[in-house]
Order: C-alpha cells, then sequence, then structure tokens
C-alpha cells in the first residue's frame, strides 16, 4: 500500500560528534537538514508539507540511533488532524536504540479537529543502556460551538522492547461522549500530555526530585508521575492549554538533560 508519507533517518556517531548518516523521505513527509543546537548533536525538524493529515493518510517513520550516537527530533509545528469520514489517519513510528545511544523525541501537540480519528502506535527497540526521551500530547482542535472533544476518537499505543521482550505497553483511548470531561475521564479538563525518560540511573530518588522540580511550577495543570517497570518514568499531564503542558514537558526534559548528561536544555527556537 501505497503511503502517505515515509521518512526514514539513521543517526551514527564518528568520532566525538553524532552525524545522519542516512536519510530518506518521500510523499508528504520530510526533515529539515540537521541543526547543532550543540556541536555534538544534531537537531531534526520533521516536516508535513501537506498541511494536516486528511481521511485515509498512512504514515511510516523509521528512525534508528547507532552505537553511542544521539539524536534530538522534534517537528516544525503541531500536527492537524482534519476530517475522516471513512478511514482514520494512521501513523507508525519505529524506534531502534543501541547500545549507548540515546534520543530525544519531543515533537509538538497533535490537534484533533472535528470528525477526526487517528490511530498512532510506536514501537521502541531499545538496548538497556540507551537512553529514551519521548513525550506526546493531544489537544482538541476548533469548533463552530466553541465546545472542545468534537474528534471522533484518538489512539495512541507505545510499545518498549528491551533483549526480545516487551516491558512496556501504554496504551491511551480518548473516544469522547457526554461524560468525557467527569471525574475519571478528563476531569473537567480538555488538553492531555505524556512525558517518558527511560535510562539506568532513574530510580525512586531521581523520581522524587523530578516530582518536586515540577511542583514548584504551581502549574493550574494536574500531573502525576509513575515508575516503569524499567527503569524510568512516566509523567501524565492533564490541563486546559497546550501551553501549560509544554511548560511542564520543558521543566522535565531540562531536569533529564542536566541530570542524566550533564548538559543543560537546548532551546530548539521553534518561534
Amino acid at each position: 500500500m501505497k503511503r502517505t508519507g515515509t521518512l526514514e533517518v539513521t543517526a551514527t556517531k564518528r568520532e566525538q560528534k553524532s552525524i545522519l548518516s542516512d536519510v530518506y523521505y518521500e510523499g508528504a513527509m520530510k526533515i529539515t537538514r540537521p541543526v547543532y543546537l550543540e556541536e555534538d548533536v544534531p537537531t531534526i525538524y520533521m516536516i508535513d508539507i501537506g498541511g494536516g493529515y486528511v481521511d485515509g493518510d498512512t504514515y511510516a517513520t523509521t528512525l534508528h540511533v547507532e552505537q553511542g550516537a544521539h539524536l534530538a527530533v522534534t517537528s516544525q509545528a503541531s500536527a492537524k488532524i482534519y476530517k475522516t469520514p471513512k478511514t482514520p489517519v494512521k501513523q507508525v513510528t519505529r524506534i531502534t536504540l543501541e547500545g549507548n545511544s540515546v534520543i530525544e523525541y519531543v515533537p509538538d501537540a497533535l490537534i484533533a479537529y472535528k470528525n477526526s480519528r487517528f490511530q498512532q502506535e510506536t514501537v521502541v527497540e531499545m538496548e538497556p543502556n540507551s537512553c529514551l526521551i519521548y513525550s506526546d500530547s493531544m489537544t482538541p482542535g476548533w469548533a463552530e460551538d466553541g465546545s472542545y472533544f468534537k474528534y471522533d476518537w484518538i489512539r495512541s499505543k507505545l510499545k518498549i522492547i528491551q533483549n526480545g521482550k516487551l516491558v512496556v505497553y501504554d496504551h491511551l483511548l480518548l473516544h469522547p461522549d457526554g461524560e468525557m470531561s467527569g471525574i475519571l475521564q478528563m476531569d473537567g479538563y480538555s488538553h492531555v500530555g505524556m512525558f517518558m525518560i527511560v535510562h539506568e540511573q532513574v530510580n525512586s530518588e531521581w523520581i522524587d526530585r523530578l516530582y518536586e522540580e515540577l511542583v514548584q511550577l504551581n502549574s493550574p495543570a494536574r500531573f502525576g508521575l509513575s515508575a516503569l517497570p524499567v527503569k524510568g518514568v512516566i509523567i501524565r499531564i492533564l490541563a486546559n492549554q497546550t501551553m501549560v503542558i509544554e511548560k511542564l514537558i520543558k521543566v522535565a526534559h531540562s531536569f533529564s538533560r542536566k541530570e542524566l548528561f550533564g548538559r543543560e536544555y537546548a532551546a530548539w527556537r521553534k518561534y
């Protein structure tokens, strides 16, 4: 089946610097030339040249980070899902992390408009001594009557595999109904976000310190941290504004970079 967009990227470490050793894209997906916000780490910006996802679109992204390499990945702008009257939009992302490699995968939010359906699946195969930094967030698009939750549904699955074994399986399904904003669902909030770190240094004491960093923001969002079955943590966020989620993710991302790599936060310079 012909895809709407395909992207394949391989990062390799050469001497003391990570580079893109292989890049392929076609259809409605492409990336910018790598930007070195740090001398040794390439940052790439994914671009949907179609301006948004529509009925039946299918996208496939493959990111391979080789031994000891470090790659930062974000998007140029938010992904927009428009009406899908017949077939939902499908996006599949596969990430492979070899030993001592790092990926920072922090795209902008997904915006789901009225009558849209979106299915996302991400599979990460990683060595136990590699590092995954991953975020995801979903927001409702504008509707004529000003109300939220006009999209049909959003489904997101994340699988993490180590040594051939499934160690993390995260499944989020947002299927609006009359109780969507109620307790045990969105609890009065409209936007949802997630930030995950998998790294061998992440333990309960590390998670406690990250929690204290986030609490100091006095954010209007509701959030919680949970330890993963492997060395890692996931942060769940509920809010009413995208920027509120982005601020929490930025603080968690900055804390992780400093604690795990001894690096300061690298501004992605989008605005």
